[in-house]
């Protein structure tokens, strides 16, 4: 009796794990659209998904930019807009008050920001006439190492794709070594006009005051619900009397509050990476299955870069600025801005043909992703210096735009591919122009909704879980390939913030947005749609967008999208549109790329705009 038990317990064991490697398999092979059979049953009436109201496109009409003589914030909160505004008014530099509303949106969006995480900043200095790029983006810990992580990370990561509503809320083996305040520390050091504590108290008085619960954190409350009353941390905050917070709950973060006062004090990051707070967040991510060291928080650096510059043809020698990799998004921006410049768009093309420019667009989109495919962190991917470069080229750019003709074509056709990219949704973007004509433009995440759902409860921190990144895989025809990682190593990353300069490298715009894998077709979109389609900054902004990144092979398309524009496109070729997200990337109703931009009249004015998808407000001042 006892052997027949043992038997059928491994017969079971064995079907289990059968039925769960098929799982993964067949949800990879549909997230990514390269199953042929799967794909052609979706791809045999692609018209069903067209009324489906698949996105979070708000409904309430765009407001119209603001206009400054001064100074100008752009953030994806009302709130964190004025905080920027207030410091730049004190005298600040642009960088003090992209620190202070970065810490802002943390509090504001704990979903999407905080010091658990990271992201890039572009610094326009207007007096040197000179441009910096830091990266802070989270990196590996130094444990990441053996093969057994590596597969440990695998597992957790397809379960991340397959979104069960069972996995373990809390993820430490996700969880990268944070960089924001090392990032914000490098360019307070280096631009910093006001005491590093005024850039903190901002932040830390709304902690204790509270604030209401806005839509897009209500939405992600909603959507992480389970995660957060499973969560001792999370429900801590995001619960009341047993329920999660709705929109128009006031929630409270006195203990985060406390720890933003504690680091303004103590003048620097140190206390985070090699100080009182250093032991007890290791252990507190440990405890969750974590793998970090004290020494993985020394050792971090925030790393100066130079800026990729992209000179975009008929645009009369203006340079647009973008952040280098591990941000990948710059690229991929600046590639296919090159490749569609040559064919001079005018505000004409899209209204005599729509259908045709809107086809050269996705071609260029497809072409920069297949290139995006080879990038990484330069210390660790050899060629990706190399890559970069000639993405920028001029000679390339026209090569590709030749191979634009008058139909999609094939995977193969765009290039050699690599068959990985990456998934960050989590994000924030603000922008800022201060008194001088500096600039910022700053990106940072914690990646998914509420990261890695794990909270300090000692110091109210939500810890992000960038290492999902590291393991992103594309199925194809030759197999599964993963984006190798080691320690130390940052996830590639699709945040683009971005500066555009005249001839005279005078500011003319400072732009950037929050979407993951949308980021760079966003922005490029808006910039077209303002510079070379003739659209006013609002329309530039609210214009219906569409999206393609060369595979799943299918473009994505705003729900408000127009139907004409979807039949015109069809007819080069592209034989799947939709605008079902879920079927694009496995999660509903996603947002595609929240802008956040300041442009600058010719009378000299500065024009800021918040998105109206996540509901900002600028702020600024004009005397």
């Amino acid at each position: 009796m006892g052997k027949n038990t043992k038997g059928n317990g491994r017969f079971f064991l064995k079907l289990i794990t059968a039925v769960i490697v098929l799982c993964a398999v067949c949800t990879l092979g549909f997230l990514t659209g390269m199953d042929k059979k799967i794909s052609n049953f979706f791809l045999k009436d692609s018209s069903l998904h067209e009324s489906k109201r698949s996105s979070n496109v708000p409904t309430i009409p765009p407001p119209d930019p603001l206009e400054f003589e001064h100074a100008a914030v752009a953030a994806d909160h009302k709130l964190c807009s004025k905080v920027g505004r207030d410091i730049l008014k004190k005298g600040g530099h642009a960088v003090d008050a992209a620190i202070a509303t970065a810490l802002c949106v943390g509090v504001i969006n704990p979903h999407s920001a905080g010091l658990g995480g990271g992201g890039f900043m572009i610094i326009y200095d207007r007096k040197s006439k000179r441009s910096s790029a830091i990266d802070f983006r989270e990196m590996a810990p130094g444990r990441l190492t053996s093969k057994g992580t590596e597969e440990m990370l695998h597992v957790l990561h397809l379960m991340k794709l397959r979104e069960q509503s069972t996995m373990k809320p809390s993820e430490g083996l996700l969880v990268g070594v944070p960089g924001e305040l090392r990032g914000f520390e490098k360019a307070w050091k280096r631009f910093g006009k006001l005491k590093w504590k005024d850039l903190f108290q901002p932040a830390a008085d709304i902690c204790k005051k509270g604030y209401k619960v806005h839509p897009s954190l209500a939405t992600a409350i909603a959507k992480n619900a389970l995660n957060i009353t499973t969560s001792e941390g999370l429900s801590e905050i995001f619960t009341h009397n047993g329920r999660v917070l709705a929109e128009g709950d006031v929630i409270k973060r006195p203990v985060y509050g406390k720890t933003l006062e504690m680091i303004g004090k103590s003048g620097g990051a140190d206390i985070l990476y090699n100080g009182k707070f250093s032991k007890d967040i290791v252990n507190e991510i440990n405890s969750e299955g974590g793998i970090f060291t004290l020494d993985d928080l020394k050792k971090y650096e925030a790393i100066e870069r130079e800026p990729l510059k992209a000179d975009i043809g008929h645009m009369d020698g203006a340079k647009l600025l973008s952040v280098p990799p591990p941000a990948g998004g710059g690229a991929v921006m600046s590639q296919a801005l090159q490749i569609l410049s040559g064919f001079n768009f005018t505000k004409k093309d899209m209204e005599e043909n729509p259908g045709l420019t809107y086809h050269r667009i996705i071609e260029a989109f497809k072409f920069a992703h297949a290139s995006l495919t080879f990038l990484g962190d330069p210390k660790f991917v050899g060629d990706t210096t190399k890559t970069v470069q000639k993405m920028l080229d001029s000679k390339q750019s026209k090569r590709l735009r030749d191979m634009i003709d008058g139909k999609t074509h094939p995977v193969r056709y765009y290039g050699p591919i690599n068959y990985q990219l990456d998934v960050t949704s989590g994000t924030t973007h603000l922008s800022i122009v201060d008194e001088e004509g500096n600039g910022v433009s700053l990106t940072s995440s914690i990646n998914k909704y509420f990261g890695s759902k794990i909270r300090s409860k000692k110091y109210g921190i939500i810890f992000n879980d960038q290492l999902a990144d590291a393991m992103n895989h594309w199925v194809n025809e030759f197999g599964l390939v993963p984006d190798s990682f080691k320690a130390h190593r940052k996830p590639l990353s699709l945040s683009c913030p971005a500066i555009l300069l005249d001839k005279n490298d005078d500011l003319q715009m400072v732009i950037g947005a929050a979407g993951g894998r949308y980021i760079p077709t966003t922005l490029a979109q808006v910039f077209m749609n303002y510079y070379w389609f003739g659209d006013s900054l609002k329309d530039a902004v609210a214009k219906p967008r569409l999206h393609s990144q060369l595979f799943p092979e299918m473009v994505l398309v705003e729900e408000n999208f127009p139907n004409k524009l979807v039949n015109d496109i069809r007819k080069y070729g592209h034989r799947y549109v939709t605008n079902d997200t879920a079927l694009f990337t496995g999660t509903p109703g996603q947002i595609m790329g929240v802008v956040q931009v300041i442009a600058r009249k010719k009378n000299g004015e500065l024009l800021a705009l918040a998105d109206y998808r996540k509901g900002g407000i600028a702020a600024g001042y004009k005397k």
